[in-house]
């Protein structure tokens, strides 16, 4: 039965008639959890956060009107069984208006009780498929909007994201936000050699060498057709840039096979700090641009900072 799959509350002050509910329901539903009235019974929704609440009017300390209006107040979509004897109009009236979802009249037809639980279960069932739907959709389009197809790496849009988060945290931090731009030494000769096959698995091989010497915590992107980025927070250390940076001139020029050939290339980066040299994002990509060229100037598959450039 589908109801095997729901959870279930059931509030009731009369222990008679929990106890042959609990017979009758404990087996046919996951699980099954019992109150005395309409305090505990908010209480144990809070806490377990059942699929349906079945629920009698008449209680002491709470009626099962008011547990189900703070209920419905709490989530407008939970499912409210009430049972009643129909015989007071005004508190149906009452029922109806604050969004309960079925009247179960006493005494209770265990199998109009069971084939409307399978009713509400398969409406819960179907409302999560279209929920998991929604979501997974919500997420295609965002990894569509912020990651490239071809290197699965955040593209410029997220990289701008990503960059001003950590300009934020280093204002907070008095800390240093480096930033490495790092284009690929006539890339334009590989496709024009080889195809542009060849040039879509080589940005994959490097950015596949590249991701395996940085750290998990910074921010490697492909922001063009054969330009990336690398956003390194709390960098005060230039020894360790220097090694991170020839760390990614190798990755780079390792050798890939390709249809029996050894393809290689290199790369030029450039390095800017934030707020070192650059105060703005827009002043911090430009310093880290200036040096990527002047690297390439001097013969490329070297990388510059753009610190050295202002002082020369």
């Amino acid at each position: 039965m589908l109801m095997a799959s729901c959870t279930l509350l059931y509030v009731e002050d009369n222990e008679e008639a929990q106890e042959r509910m609990k017979m009758i329901l404990q087996g046919s539903v996951n699980k099954f959890y019992q109150a005395y009235n309409g305090e505990e019974g908010i209480a144990l929704y809070k806490e377990k956060k059942p699929d349906i609440v079945l629920s009698d009017i008449n209680m002491p300390i709470m009626d099962g009107l008011s547990m189900s209006q703070i209920i419905k107040d709490l989530d407008r979509e939970q499912i409210i069984i009430i049972i009643s004897a129909f015989d007071d109009k005004d508190s149906l009236l009452q029922a109806i208006n604050m969004g309960v979802d079925y009247f179960l009249p006493k005494p209770i037809d265990i199998e109009v009780l069971e084939d409307r639980l399978n009713f509400f279960t398969a409406h819960l069932r179907n409302k999560k498929e279209v929920e998991a739907i929604g979501k997974k959709e919500q997420e295609d389009l965002y990894n569509l909007a912020h990651f490239d197809a071809l290197t699965n790496i955040p593209n410029r849009l997220l990289f701008n994201s990503k960059l001003e988060q950590a300009m934020s945290k280093a204002r907070r931090k008095s800390s240093l936000v480096t930033l490495f731009f790092i284009d690929l030494d006539n890339f334009k000769n590989i496709n024009d050699t080889y195809g542009h096959i060849a040039g879509d698995s080589i940005l994959m091989f490097i950015t596949s060498n590249v991701t395996r010497v940085i750290r998990v915590e910074d921010t490697f992107s492909r922001i063009s057709g054969d330009e990336f980025s690398l956003i390194i927070e709390d960098s005060v250390d230039r020894d360790y840039l220097d090694v991170l940076a020839q760390k990614i001139l190798n990755a780079v020029s390792l050798p890939m096979p390709f249809n029996g050939n050894m393809i290689s290339i290199s790369c030029s980066i450039g390095i800017s700090s934030f707020p070192k040299e650059s105060h703005t994002l827009e002043e911090l990509i430009h310093s880290a641009d200036v040096a990527m060229y002047k690297a390439k100037e001097l013969g490329k598959s070297t990388y510059i900072y753009f610190e050295d450039l202002k002082e020369s």
